[in-house]
């Protein structure tokens, strides 16, 4: 009697704390960052979209294709089937169907109510980076790997048409809202305008410095929109395709871009972790919205404009409800960029005005000129807000080198005003000297690991040296050398300063899949760490 007693406990003990379990891990609500109002945690997050109607939320991740209630959080489905990570996936306009693309070069149409899997379209020869439905829903276009855009016939999968031009990765593609015309977005650093009846190529938008990783027309077909590496937004005229203005603020690659419903608002993700939300009509800055711990991959309006959803290489998709503009606190002057924080990111853009007369935002004290009491009163509110130990991470470009900081430094005190608040911001620039100088060298983890096809390796110098990074491969074979040349003391972490490898050998190949070693030598310092390619 006694061991069925026993045996009843266990049961209902491990009954309890699978339910406890299954909480934790499934409720959206726990440990929110401001302004965020659900999150969903699901794999790597490559890209999100809202369904016609604003229930659904379909989700493309390295796992497969989830299905969520966008009002509740729940998980409703995991779509799979296909043989690599799903890259993209978007709903038919009637929001009965489900296309996604995936690295393994194919794209697959669903039944999205059931989740059945209709057929496979293939054709490409590399992996499928983007699709999108045609506004009347009969027409799917493919972005891939291969250098081309691909149209589908959705009721049957034939192959309509493809799309040559592009010289590299077609990484998007945007139907325009009356169906005729297909933007795609390259590697080439162009944007490519096609007839979507003829696959007549119409005009190519120039521009961009770097890669373009995101292409959207306007709701109402007159705008075009593109983000690129080289950490800005551009918008296009998509009548006379010149060139209207360009959004910067980001401090890293803008990976992605939506347009509200009413087209008045685009959200922006980056990786440099967080969206950006900007006035399509005038370019203007209107909030930030952080939260996510690595790259922002994917942004999308709900149907009704009042929330957004923001997917990142974290693993997690964070539902933002937008307050009315009304509801915004008052402006802080120290916050320069009018970003929302006050960050070494406004110390850097006050020293970088120096001299400047006449209306400047950096003149924080408004007394006509911008100078080193500007960026003390910046830095002065930093400590008091946030702490000066925190304000950068690895994914800023605008961390300031020690030799800045030391220059600015000098300059303060050179002033010698015992004002308090001058004082606070010398001692909060003092406290960013001590933490842009290593105690001792270090050779730090690579990031991303795994990764394809790039990746970069961080390190700190105690010492001036000459550095130099040596990549081997698991054989001990050398595969590529680094050569940085002589480097004062510093933390080297940002994508900026940081060691970069493209992936590639001496001869300029690109290095197979698998294990490598990279050994940092910086004079008499040596170390080795491990990293991974994965294709």
């Amino acid at each position: 009697m006694r061991n069925i007693f026993f045996s009843i406990l266990l049961i209902w003990f491990a009954i309890f704390v699978l339910a406890l379990n299954t909480f934790v891990q499934d409720s959206p609500q726990q440990h929110l960052p401001e302004g965020a109002k659900a999150r969903l945690d699901k794999g790597r997050i490559n890209e999100i979209q809202y369904s016609p109607d604003g229930i659904r939320l379909a989700v493309a991740s390295s796992i497969g294709i989830w299905l969520y209630d966008a009002q509740m959080g729940e998980e409703l489905d995991l779509l799979t089937g296909h043989t690599g990570g799903v890259r993209s996936v978007v709903f038919s306009p009637d929001g009965q169907m489900l296309a996604s693309g995936s690295s393994d070069e194919t794209v697959r149409l669903w039944d999205a109510e059931t989740g059945r899997h209709i057929r496979t379209l293939t054709g490409h020869t590399g992996g499928v980076r983007s699709i999108v439905f045609s506004p009347d829903g009969n027409t799917v276009a493919s972005a891939s790997r291969d250098s081309t855009v691909r149209l589908w016939d959705t009721e049957t999968g034939r192959h309509l048409r493809t799309l040559t031009g592009h010289t590299s990765w077609v990484e998007s593609v945007s139907f325009s809202p009356d169906g005729n015309t297909v933007a795609s977005a390259s590697r080439d650093s162009t944007v490519r305008l096609w007839d979507t009846e003829i696959g007549r190529h119409l005009r190519t938008l120039t521009g961009h410095t770097s890669w373009i990783e995101s292409v959207s027309f306007s709701p109402d077909g007159n705008t075009i929109v593109s983000t690129s590496r080289n950490e800005t937004i551009r918008l296009w005229d998509a009548q006379t395709h010149q060139h209207i203005r360009t959004l910067t603020g980001h401090t890293d690659w803008v990976t992605s871009v939506s347009f509200s419903p009413d087209g008045n608002t685009i959200a922006s993700g980056s990786s440099d972790e967080t969206v950006r939300l900007w006035d399509a009509n005038t370019g203007r800055h209107i909030r930030t919205l952080t939260g996510h711990t690595d790259w922002v991959t994917s942004v999308s309006f709900s149907p009704d404009g009042n929330t957004i959803a923001s997917g990142s290489a974290d693993g997690m998709v964070l539902l933002w409800e937008l307050a009315p503009t009304s509801t915004e606190s008052k402006k802080i002057v120290e916050d320069v960029n009018t970003d929302g924080v006050v960050n070494i990111q406004d110390v850097v853009l006050v020293a970088s005005n120096f001299g400047k007369t006449g209306r400047n935002a950096a003149d924080v004290n408004n007394d006509g000129v911008v100078n080193i009491v500007d960026l003390t009163s910046v830095a002065g509110t930093i400590g008091n807000a946030a702490g000066a130990l925190s304000a950068w991470s690895r994914n800023s470009a605008v961390v300031p080198t020690r030799d800045q900081m030391e220059q600015w430094l000098h300059q303060a005190r050179q002033m010698n005003l015992t004002d308090p608040a001058f004082q606070r911001g010398v001692l909060v620039l003092e406290q960013f000297l001590a933490a842009l100088t290593p105690k001792e060298t270090a050779l730090l983890p690579n990031y991303p690991n795994p990764f394809n096809p790039e990746t970069w390796i961080p390190y700190q110098l105690a010492e001036p040296a000459d550095v130099s990074i040596f990549i081997y491969a698991a054989d001990g074979r050398l595969v590529r050398t680094l050569a940085l040349g002589y480097q004062p003391v510093g933390i080297y972490v940002s994508r900026n300063r940081a060691a970069y490898w493209d992936g590639k050998n001496e001869l300029g190949e690109l290095a197979a899949s698998g294990g490598y070693f990279y050994t940092l030598t910086a004079g008499k310092f040596t170390a080795t760490g491990k990293m991974l390619i994965r294709k």
